[in-house]
């Protein structure tokens, strides 16, 4: 009789293939739960190394044969299944667990989490490190698996940076410490997927407890600050913002001027980004001068799909935010423009709170144009009041382009910020982003 214990792996998308190609590494004995279809090819891999699967995790039974529940982030933790692995002494891992296998004396492990924001910080982190030839690399929830730092040869790094979802922190394990963690804000999001803000908020705040040193948000996140351990991070202190408009800002550093321009890192969500890296930096790279840091940051182009803003021969300025896939969000997009704005919102949105929409929408656009699931419900909340912009409603991104192309003056903004998750109309933030762009590029483009 074999008694080889085997571990679960539940969810088969880009992290769960990375999980199972790793434990196919080390020969484990492995069972797949995915309740979505696999590809033939999928599937071909998963036979030719006897992987059993099951669609329902309903069917599964044995658990007593089983060590680890490795589950993919997109996975509800509160589903009955994880409390019977528990009952069965099954500890539920995710990616992070294997971070513990990295040659700390050689890397530096930093991780980032935060509402917004936290992959445009990671990424111009990431760049910097490059920019001066220090060995970086960038995983987690920006979209590379952390186990394809196994693949790699991730010993050589100087620093791993890990951007980290409130999923990905859910299973965090003692065994895994950073260096350094880094909680850029905490704003209300997936309510779907926690029984509160505050048990959201907290899963956040708990990264704290697995780093050497926390840097945070001192705003919107409550920690004890700690001059060695918990340093807080604002803009009026030791970096102090002074000015700032749509082309540059500039700050004060012990009693020295700085500008740094930010023709693409447009508003005070990315200015605040921009001087959250440099503090984080100031204990990284003690070589590397401040002038050096603010060169860095003038030559810095956006990243796709945040606040970005298309490139059409055109008088008017079309912005695609759909990475805003939170009230939070839309609300820092809106707070970086003036107003004259047309604004194309909604989507699903994940149990969010609609109460004071109508306050950061007056005064700001000129039309509300809303897309998505849960648009009737959004209407229904703004109708309650004296809104000074005129509300629409379409069945595609298409109809609201053509519509507003029938209408638009001069110096009017067209911004894509839904303040709501894609998947009710698109495959994801990127699908519903690129095909914003490709309509404006076709609609608006001037020969």
């Amino acid at each position: 009789m074999n008694n080889q214990k085997s571990d679960i792996v539940f969810g088969y998308g880009i992290t769960g293939k990375s999980i199972v190609q790793y434990l196919v590494r080390l020969n484990r004995k492995i069972t797949l739960i995915e309740n979505k279809p696999i590809s033939p090819r999928d599937l071909f891999f998963l036979e030719q190394h006897h992987i059993q699967i099951f669609q329902d995790e309903k069917q599964f039974k044995n658990f007593h044969n089983y060590d680890n529940c490795y589950v993919s982030p997109g996975i509800d933790l509160r589903k009955p299944f994880f409390k019977k692995c528990v009952d069965n002494y099954i500890q539920l891992r995710n990616d992070t667990y294997f971070l513990n296998q990295i040659d700390r004396t050689k890397t530096k492990l930093i991780a980032v989490t935060g509402t917004n924001g936290k992959t445009t910080f990671c990424t111009l982190l990431h760049e910097f490190f490059i920019k001066h030839k220090l060995n970086s690399k960038l995983v987690g929830n920006v979209g590379t698996p952390i186990l394809d730092l196994f693949f790699s040869e991730a010993e050589q790094s100087e620093f791993i940076i890990i951007e980290l979802s409130s999923y990905q922190i859910e299973l965090l394990k003692e065994e895994t410490r950073f260096d350094f963690g880094v909680i850029l804000n905490i704003e209300p999001d997936h309510l779907d997927r926690y029984d509160s803000f505050e048990s959201y908020r907290d899963t956040k705040i708990s990264l704290k407890n697995f780093c050497d040193v926390i840097l945070f948000d001192k705003e919107s996140v409550p920690i004890k600050s700690n001059a060695d351990t918990a340093i807080p991070l604002g803009i009026d202190e030791n970096y102090i913002l002074q000015s700032w408009d749509a082309k540059s800002f500039q700050f004060k550093h012990q009693e020295k001027q700085y500008r740094i321009d930010t023709p693409y890192l447009k508003g005070i969500h990315n200015i605040k980004n921009i001087l959250y890296i440099i503090k984080l930096l100031e204990r990284l790279c003690k070589s590397i001068s401040l002038e050096k840091i603010v060169l860095f940051f003038s030559t810095q182009r956006g990243i796709e799909h945040r606040f970005e803003l298309i490139e059409v021969n055109h008088p008017n300025i079309f912005i695609n935010d759909s990475k805003a896939t939170n009230i939070a969000s839309t609300k820092s997009a809106l707070n970086s423009l003036e107003n004259n704005i047309h604004l194309i919102f909604g989507g699903e949105l994940k149990n969010q709170s609609l109460e004071g929409l109508e306050q950061l929408f007056q005064n700001k656009l000129v039309s509300l144009n809303l897309i998505g699931k849960d648009a009737e419900e959004i209407l229904n909340h703004l109708i309650k009041f004296n809104n000074s912009f005129k509300i629409n409603r379409f069945n595609s991104l298409k109809d609201v382009l053509t519509h507003l192309k029938n209408i638009l003056k001069r110096n009017e903004i067209i911004l894509l910020s839904p303040g709501c998750a894609s998947k009710d109309m698109f495959q994801n933030y990127e699908d519903r982003g690129n095909q914003f762009k490709s309509l404006v590029v076709e609609m608006f483009k001037w020969n």
